[in-house]
């Protein structure tokens, strides 16, 4: 870095911010506002698909009603051992997920 950073500014070190390169999992389930998880449940819809990861970019706080977003990914595959990690509530969440899709695809 060809500089020292005032006190409190923050410096970003990469281009991408993603969880294998080093980022915190943080579940903010409980604070994103539902417009933004219906949003979620109809993009899954639209691409066809019963499960996926939905990844947006939000101009402001996700605890509000959206204003500007992006749609960065669709991910029917999304991995969700950094989401595991984050906590018990969290981890039993995935086991009920799994033993769900297991359930529909023994019928």
């Amino acid at each position: 870095m060809p500089f020292v950073p005032r006190r409190g500014e923050q410096v970003f070190l990469l281009d991408n911010a993603n969880l294998s390169s080093g980022g915190d999992a943080v579940d903010v389930t409980d604070d994103i506002h539902p417009a933004f998880k219906k949003l979620a449940v109809k993009l899954t819809k639209d691409m066809g698909l019963r499960l996926c990861g939905v990844d947006l970019m939000v101009a402001g706080a996700i605890c509000d009603a959206p204003g500007r977003y992006w749609i960065l990914e669709i991910n029917a595959a999304p991995g969700l051992d950094h989401y595991v990690k984050t906590g018990k509530a969290q981890q039993k969440i995935v086991e009920n997920l799994y033993l769900k899709v297991l359930k529909s695809l023994s019928r």
